[in-house]
């Protein structure tokens, strides 16, 4: 009898120690996302980014002419010059659906949602 509490006593400790050790920090992700523009048409990239609060996003983006890529709601630009690639980067800290834009054009790229 002495030895099975000895053991549950022992488990408890152990448990009780690893519990104190554990980090309750959220855990982010880095996004890359990636987009080509040609003749103002999307080539490739998602319609829509997925991303939760404290998510570290960057949106690079190379189109055939210049152009402002805009995100909504963040009012975050970047300025795209033809043939290079362009990034806007941020950290995701307001929680909702923003449309992703090349301003000259008009044509929208992307959406972002952000949820917490």
């Amino acid at each position: 009898m002495k030895r099975g509490f000895g053991t549950a006593l022992l488990a408890a400790g152990l448990l009780a120690s690893s519990a104190c050790g554990q980090d309750h920090t959220a855990v982010t992700s880095d996004q890359r996302h990636l987009f080509v523009v040609v003749e103002g048409d999307k080539v490739t990239g998602p319609d829509r980014i997925e991303a939760r609060t404290g998510d570290s996003v960057q949106i690079v983006v190379t189109s055939d002419v210049a152009d402002e890529l805009h995100l909504h709601g963040y009012d975050r630009t970047a300025a795209l010059v033809a043939g290079r690639p362009s990034t806007l980067a941020l950290v995701t800290d307001v929680p909702g659906v923003f449309e992703v834009e090349l301003h000259q054009s008009g044509m929208e790229l992307t959406r972002l949602r952000v949820r917490r």
